[in-house]
């Protein structure tokens, strides 16, 4: 997938320099390109590296937005991001394109304003030469993140979280200095999506996403007490905290998902109810709409809470057959009941196998008991909800339609 959008830089950086401009890949297809080389012989010194950037960052320098668009438009469909066109890209590529804030500033000022020094590397894409004006391969190597400016952090507060993110993805440590620039700044009015996107990123891409709450709380980011109200509005709140210290203890529970992750359906959800599982469901709906206005979300993570505590005293097939038929993913609910507690991991996931064999199976409908005729209503859904429970026992669609009528007709469901 990266050779053809490779390809692609190469043709405008060519295209750009016989322009009188340079084109740079900037950001973390830069970073990732460098921590992959230098596995190979740095290994088993080095953690393994992240996955590879999916999309490719180039920056073209020296050139005006008209002259960028004509090179472009040569090359293909030309498709903007932004009001300003802040983002450039061509139709069928992953390869977003953009210009420096100051087009004539030059490289050094254009990696001035980026977050962090690993973050800041540029690499001439003809030349293959890295530009590092703030120290990012020493920091690479020695596995740091370091904001590249006290004057320009605050920028983007946000960065806040990037670094916890970043320190927990590739497994670094933030630096001191950073440490300290972060928690003097003010996160309260950051939009929720922001700040947990990078959460999301951390849980689903970090291997101990430990790390990412290890950091926010030696910035003071962790609140030591309880902050939240009974309120399921999305107003941002006036605490400069995100995250209840209740969320930090069960960091070794949410460490161990990982390992499962790839064994959910919903990975993120799955996730995030890893890590909501300790909280009180007042509590987590706080916590998750001060994040997210996802109601689904919302609703699997309480779903999931609620079924993996009785999933785990559950000792009958019936109660099995129940817990499974309520919960919006049974999939991820034996793996949180599992994480929770392994002592009947067995016999939960041989119930699981039971109750996806009878949901398999031929089922008594709306259309059977109406073409027995029963009139749609209220009794209808009532026969319905009998006939279910027949078949979460292991009774046959025909024994369904028998038993059911029979209830009927012996006055226990009114027809």
């Amino acid at each position: 997938m990266n050779d053809k959008n490779l390809r692609m830089a190469h043709d405008i950086a060519e295209l750009v320099a016989h322009s009188g401009g340079r084109v740079y890949y900037v950001g973390g297809y830069v970073r990732d390109s460098v921590i992959s080389s230098w596995q190979n012989w740095l290994s088993p010194l080095f953690p393994p590296p992240p996955p590879k950037a999916k999309d490719i960052d180039i920056e073209i320098h020296g050139l005006e937005l008209p002259e960028v668009m004509k090179i472009l438009e040569s090359l293909g469909q030309v498709q903007t991001m932004g009001a300003s066109f802040e983002i450039l890209n061509l139709k069928h590529y992953e390869l977003d394109i953009s210009l420096p804030e100051d087009i004539n500033g030059g490289a050094y000022k254009a990696a001035l304003r980026r977050d962090f020094t690993i973050n800041a590397l540029m690499q001439d894409v003809l030349t293959g030469e890295i530009l590092d004006y703030f120290g990012g391969l020493d920091d690479i190597a020695n596995h740091v993140i370091r904001a590249v400016s006290t004057r320009t952090f605050e920028l983007d507060v946000l960065r806040v979280f990037r670094a916890a993110r970043f320190a927990s993805v590739l497994e670094f440590n933030v630096d001191d200095d950073t440490i300290k620039l972060a928690s003097r700044v003010k996160v309260n009015l950051l939009p929720c999506e922001r700040v947990m996107n990078e959460l999301a990123l951390t849980l689903l891409k970090s291997r101990e996403p430990s790390r990412f709450f290890d950091v926010i709380n030696s910035m003071s980011r962790i609140s030591n007490f309880t902050y939240y109200t009974h309120t399921h509005t999305h107003t941002p709140s006036t605490t400069d905290y995100w995250f209840p210290t209740v969320v930090a203890e069960v960091l070794p529970l949410v460490n161990s998902a990982t390992k499962v992750r790839e064994s959910a359906y919903e990975k993120l959800y799955f996730m995030m109810s890893a890590l909501c599982c300790e909280l009180d469901d007042d509590s987590c709906v706080n916590f998750l709409t001060r994040l997210t206005n996802k109601a689904d979300l919302i609703k699997y993570v309480l779903n999931m809470k609620k079924l993996s505590a009785e999933l785990i005293i559950a000792h009958s097939e019936e109660s099995y057959m129940k817990i499974f038929d309520e919960s919006i993913c049974a999939n991820d609910l034996l793996l949180l009941a599992n994480l929770l507690d392994d002592s009947r991991s067995n016999e939960r996931a041989k119930y699981l196998e039971l109750y996806n064999s009878r949901m398999s199976e031929p089922y008594l409908t709306g259309r059977d008991l109406i073409s027995q005729g029963l009139e749609p209503g209220v009794s209808l859904g009532r026969a319905l909800k009998y006939a279910h429970r027949l078949r979460l026992a292991g009774f046959s669609r025909d024994e369904q339609l028998v038993m059911t009528l029979k209830h009927i007709q012996n006055g226990e469901i009114e027809s």
